[in-house]
């Protein structure tokens, strides 16, 4: 397959990066995109290929290495596994982890948990969770724009997530499915000269917003004073055939 590209629009993709609670400052319209970012894009693109199949495959020891080194003090290996990715460094002061009882489930516990099981009591792989809903398959993406910081240190790669939705078993009869499109940022900074998931703060705690699953670094002061390069994924090398 090969890689199929859209072009956003500036309106559209500033709604995207503002659903995701990120408050920089773009750069001037037209700006020429400097030669050394264009390759920092480009690697970034290859990186974000990378990274969506090691979600897909449910790779987990490498997509915990791929996770900025602050969560990783926060958060352990067994509890990224244990919440299959969904999780963030302070997830322990957010009621949505709780166990019933409201208490979280200590690094103990965790460690010690039983393998996951299905409903009739099976033996069930541990699946990386794109979404709350556990009815959305993630099957491919296209790549929609590279926002990269004029320091060449911070960056948002938009996507839109293309996959199949089920409606819940326990409400219809049968098997309903559907396709589905999702928007999608992944927030990376480089650490140390290497490209990390920077998913350190939950930005509905920040802004006052509306709760969505999208999160930036640094209690988003490290982002809200830079201004970015957008890159059009037409500049980059199309992804390999599948």
């Amino acid at each position: 397959m090969k890689f199929r590209v859209q072009v956003m629009t500036g309106g559209l993709i500033a709604a995207v990066v503002l659903a995701a609670g990120f408050s920089g400052f773009p750069a001037q319209a037209g700006s020429p995109v400097p030669d050394r970012l264009l390759e920092e894009a480009r690697r970034l693109a290859a990186l974000e290929e990378d990274y969506f199949q090691k979600r897909k495959n449910h790779d987990w020891k490498a997509l915990y290495a791929l996770q900025h080194p602050t969560f990783q003090k926060h958060v352990t290996f067994e509890e990224y596994l244990f919440h299959e990715g969904r999780v963030v460094f302070d997830y322990r002061d957010d009621p949505e982890h709780h166990l019933s009882g409201g208490l979280t489930p200590s690094l103990g516990f965790i460690r010690s948990a039983p393998p996951k099981k299905d409903a009739l009591g099976f033996p069930q792989e541990r699946t990386y969770r794109w979404f709350v809903n556990p009815h959305v398959t993630i099957e491919d993406y296209r790549l929609d724009r590279i926002s990269i910081s004029a320091d060449g240190n911070y960056a948002m790669v938009a996507l839109t997530l293309l996959g199949k939705e089920r409606l819940p078993p326990s409400m219809v009869r049968g098997n309903i499915e559907f396709d589905t499109k999702r928007r999608h940022v992944d927030y990376w900074e480089k650490i140390d000269g290497q490209w990390r998931i920077a998913l350190l703060a939950n930005p509905a705690k920040i802004s006052g917003g509306s709760k969505v699953w999208y999160f930036i670094p640094n209690d988003n002061s490290a982002w809200e004073t830079r201004s970015y390069y957008e890159v059009d994924p037409e500049r980059l090398a199309s992804r390999p055939e599948k």
